[in-house]
């Protein structure tokens, strides 16, 4: 953030003071101190990075890598954060689409996309063959969100302004950002003569505009349930910290004569101090249990219980999240579901499985103690067999009538999966190489060089 803001004004100083602003917004803390949505308030890291190497990119400077940098980092943080990072990238570009018309620039956006793709592979590739190879209870409508609890969620306009006591979240922007918001309308006169003038009104327009999303006000129901998926509303405030944040630092430049270090100080110690307030509003919670004690990765027949340390189940298979009763009663063991078979010698060790196995009949099913998800091997006799999901969510095998047999299961990941992982290292490495040879200066390369020799 220091260094995006710092670029993009020429000043350091108010690089320092966006940064400030940035970490102690309210809804930031929230996050990391009440929420503790780790996804979320990582992605806090990211978001500058994207538009720091955009504007890298736009400006023709050495240093565009750091987009794929930043692009990556979300993915692998917040899938949300990414998508909505990338729409905000792509207003951010369009403002900039006259920078696309240098083959150069077009070339390194083309390079940090391709980068962006191969070097996450290991990641969504196989999520999408997850997908794909099955149903979970996440990709199901009104898995995350229902209209009814989307629009509850919604802020009210004074939620912006002010924190209700024994309130459980801190929504309100603070009184120091939003005094400072207000002097945008005597600094956005001067901004427009500055070098920084497009970004200015861009960020001003967004920032203003997540904050309106944010609350009930704002049409959600004209985009029907595309958006549920953001599951409350007041996310935005994610991206209206990010840009408002940007405007507060600018507005105080703009605005200062002779604008320094002590007014950073100033400032930022007031920002400090007001947060720190806000603490008197929230409920103390007295009776804190020992992480020891939590009985996380328990099953319970309750489909809201937050198990296996994940709300609601939502990354199970639909079988399994509707058959907890049965899961939660059945033994670590290998069940017959259809025909006549005997189970002996079972040996079971984490990931890993060994039995022997007897079919009396033909098409007898044995349902093995595993959730099932793609990438186990199953073998039987040392060859590998076909293995499928049962209706209770668990990994299954059909067998014919056979004698007595070894049957080896481990979860090894799919060949889909391991191609996706070569592909994720070949690119890391070709994207090391992307960063020295063509983001560095001449006398780095030549010690490189050097040094390889």
């Amino acid at each position: 953030m220091y260094t995006f803001v710092s670029k993009l004004t020429n000043n350091k100083v108010t690089g320092v003071l966006s940064s400030i602003f940035y970490v102690t917004m309210p809804y930031h803390l929230t996050d990391m101190y009440i929420r503790n949505a780790i996804g979320e308030f990582l992605s806090y890291i990211f978001i500058p990075l994207v538009f720091l190497g955009l504007y890298k990119l736009f400006q023709k400077e050495k240093g565009d890598w750091i987009l794929c940098l930043g692009a990556v980092g979300l993915l692998l943080t917040h899938n949300l954060m990414t998508f909505l990072t990338a729409i905000m990238a792509f207003i951010y570009l369009c403002t900039n689409f006259s920078k696309l018309k240098n083959k150069n620039v077009l070339k390194k956006l083309f390079l940090n996309i391709v980068f962006i793709t191969c070097i996450s592979a290991f990641f969504w590739i196989p999520m999408l063959q997850t997908k794909l190879s099955g149903e979970y209870q996440v990709y199901q409508e009104d898995a995350m969100a229902t209209s009814d609890s989307f629009t509850e969620s919604a802020l009210d306009l004074k939620d912006l302004f002010f924190t209700q006591k024994n309130a459980t979240h801190v929504f309100e922007i603070g009184l120091p950002i939003i005094v400072i918001i207000c002097l945008s309308i005597f600094a956005i006169k001067r901004a427009i003569q500055s070098t920084y003038k497009k970004e200015y009104i861009l960020f001003l327009c967004l920032g203003l505009l997540c904050l309106f999303m944010c609350t009930k006000y704002f049409p959600w129901n004209l985009f029907g349930n595309i958006f549920e998926i953001l599951q409350f509303p007041w996310r935005m405030l994610v991206f209206a910290n990010f840009f408002l944040a940007i405007i507060c630092a600018l507005n105080i430049e703009i605005l200062i004569k002779n604008f320094n270090i002590k007014d950073v100080i100033f400032f930022s110690t007031i920002c400090v101090i007001c947060t720190i307030l806000l603490k008197g509003f929230l409920p103390t919670d007295t009776e804190i249990v020992d992480i020891n004690q939590w009985s996380i990765g328990v099953l319970t027949e309750n489909k809201n219980d937050v198990i296996a340390g994940m709300g609601k189940s939502e990354y199970l298979p639909v079988n399994f999240n509707n058959n907890r009763n049965y899961i939660l009663h059945r033994e670590n063991s290998v069940y017959i579901l259809n025909g006549v078979g005997k189970i002996d010698e079972l040996k079971k060790s984490g990931q890993s499985l060994n039995c022997k196995i007897e079919a009396l009949e033909d098409n007898t099913i044995f349902e093995f103690p595993y959730t099932y998800y793609p990438g186990y091997t199953v073998t039987l006799n040392g060859v590998e067999i076909d293995s499928f999901q049962s209706p209770n969510g668990l990994l299954a095998i059909s067998l014919n009538k056979t004698e007595q047999s070894d049957i080896a299961i481990h979860y090894t990941g799919t060949t889909i999966m391991q191609l996706s992982k070569i592909l994720s290292i070949i690119s890391i490495i070709c994207f090391i190489f992307y960063i020295i040879f063509f983001n560095t200066d001449i006398q780095i390369k030549n010690k490189f060089l050097k040094i390889k020799k």
